[in-house]
Parts: structure tokens; C-alpha cells; sequence
């Protein structure tokens, strides 16, 4: 009878998923430029409206996005325009964290034989058993290489990985990346906002979020100069080799 629900949940899971990718008007917003930009102008209105209940339905938002695979480039950018620095970076932080802990859950006790199926076919197919001893490295490793957020979690969760070292590797791990673009945006919208002279351009608000979006290109590559550090296995690093 277990395996019946959880075929059945995996059904609707991913007729959900593709519905919403595929078919819903949501497909435009997500895969179109344009529509991108139209979703944010007026996701940004409807958050303004909503008040003191803004940052939970955003939160809210976040991580039904992760659940459906959308990349967390996507609403992080929007925490960022719609909340500022600090409070997107928090909001982002809290959406990310409860979006990959249900993703980390629904692969460990619900839908595993989907998750199976669908990392086979994703970006990242497995973790190998040094995660019961050195999880919370691993994935700190993982998470700094910007491994596709959701496949990694359901990768986490049909690992041995322990969860409190599944959640405090997540948590370490994504605060820079979310960071980086939540404080990126939001100087591009300042300086959109208020640019009139090239001396605008110099200013720190300005100046530190663009070199800490340059520098993100090269955490990848620092991160693997010292993955033996991470105890980074050979399997583990033939997988990110392919990412």
C-alpha cells in the first residue's frame, strides 16, 4: 500500500512539474526573456500590496520554485529587487533552505523511485558512501561549486548523508551564492534608479557587489584547487567534472 502512495505522489509530482514547465502560463514567465521581466514588475507590485504578509508569501514562493527545478538564480533575483539587500538575502536564504529540505525529504521518504529516474537523466546522478562520514564538507563543497540546487538535494536525499549534515552544509554553502546575486541585482536596480553622471558608477554600493559577482566566476575553481580539503572523492569529482 506504501508503494502504491508513493507512485502515486511521484505521478502527480512530476505531471505537476512538466504542467507547470511546459504547458501553464507560468512557461512563458520562467523560459522568455521578456516575460521574465513582466513577471518581476508585477510580482514586485503584488508584494507591495500584500505588507507585513509580503516576505512569507515570497518565501512561500521560493521554495515552490526549487520543487519545480526552476533555477534559484531566478527568484533570488527577485528577492533581491523586491526586498533590497539584507532583507532579500534573508528572505532568499530562508526560501532556499526550506525548498531544499523538503526537496532533501520528499527524495529520502516519498519519492524515491522519481528521484532515482530523474537524476539519471539530470545534472547530478550520485553521492557516494564518503558522505556517511564527511557530509557536511561535501556538501559545502558541492553547494560553493553551484551544483544545480534542487538535483543536489535529491541526490542528498537518496545518499547516507545525515540530514543535519545535509542542512548545515545547504546553509553554509548557499549564503554566498545568494549573496553574490541578491547583492548584484540590487545595485543594478539602484544604479538604474539613480544613475545621472559616470561618477555614479563609482560608488561602493556599486563598486563591491560587481566585484563580488566577478569573483564568483572563479569560486568553482578555487573550490576544486582544494577539494582534497573537502575529502572530495574521485567519484564525486568525475560528476562535477561534467556540470
Amino acid at each position: 500500500m506504501k508503494k502504491i502512495i508513493r507512485y502515486f505522489f511521484a505521478v502527480c509530482f512530476l505531471a505537476a512539474v512538466i504542467y507547470v514547465l511546459k504547458f501553464s502560463p507560468m512557461a512563458y514567465y520562467i523560459f522568455d526573456g521578456h516575460g521574465r521581466n513582466v513577471f518581476v514588475e508585477r510580482f514586485e507590485v503584488y508584494m507591495l500590496q500584500m505588507g507585513a504578509l509580503a516576505p512569507l508569501i515570497f518565501i512561500g514562493f521560493y521554495a515552490v520554485c526549487l520543487l519545480f527545478f526552476i533555477p534559484a538564480s531566478i527568484p533570488t533575483s527577485i528577492g533581491g529587487l523586491v526586498f533590497g539587500e539584507w532583507f532579500g538575502l534573508l528572505f532568499n536564504l530562508i526560501g532556499a533552505m526550506i525548498g531544499g529540505t523538503m526537496s532533501f525529504l520528499l527524495a529520502r521518504y516519498l519519492l524515491r523511485d522519481f528521484a532515482i529516474k530523474l537524476l539519471t537523466v539530470g545534472h547530478f546522478k550520485t553521492l557516494d558512501d564518503k558522505v556517511e562520514e564527511h557530509g557536511f564538507s561535501i556538501m559545502v563543497y558541492l553547494r560553493l561549486l553551484f551544483v544545480p540546487f534542487t538535483y543536489l538535494s535529491f541526490a542528498s536525499g537518496l545518499s547516507k548523508i545525515r540530514f543535519s549534515q545535509f542542512f548545515w552544509g545547504t546553509l553554509t554553502g548557499v549564503i554566498p551564492g545568494l549573496a553574490v546575486v541578491t547583492f548584484f541585482i540590487t545595485a543594478i536596480k539602484e544604479l538604474l534608479l539613480t544613475y545621472k553622471t559616470p561618477v555614479d558608477l563609482l560608488r561602493f554600493n556599486i563598486i563591491f557587489p560587481v566585484c563580488l559577482f566577478i569573483f564568483s566566476f572563479f569560486i568553482p575553481v578555487i573550490m576544486k584547487h582544494y577539494k582534497k580539503k573537502f575529502n572530495i572523492s574521485k567519484e564525486i569529482e568525475k560528476e562535477t567534472e561534467t556540470l
